[in-house]
């Protein structure tokens, strides 16, 4: 997230605020939380970044087709 615009600070336990900086233009914050759990190595399953795009759509207006895999 941050190398998409938005500033990360961790709040509490496993909390992420990710603000978004000037240049990105939106008017809210969001919160996530930390993969945990099993074997993780800090990355996030298909379920999760499903329900994380979710959060983005309803919070943004993003959707998948904004993004390209490297």
């Amino acid at each position: 997230m941050v190398d998409v615009g938005f500033s990360a600070q961790k709040l509490y336990g496993s909390v992420w605020h990710l603000s978004p900086t000037p240049s990105l233009r939106l008017d809210r914050s969001i919160q996530f939380h930390e993969p945990h759990g099993g074997d993780t190595d800090g990355k996030i399953g298909p379920r999760q970044a499903r329900r994380m795009g979710s959060r983005m759509n309803r919070a943004f207006g993003w959707d998948g087709d904004m993004f390209v895999s490297e």
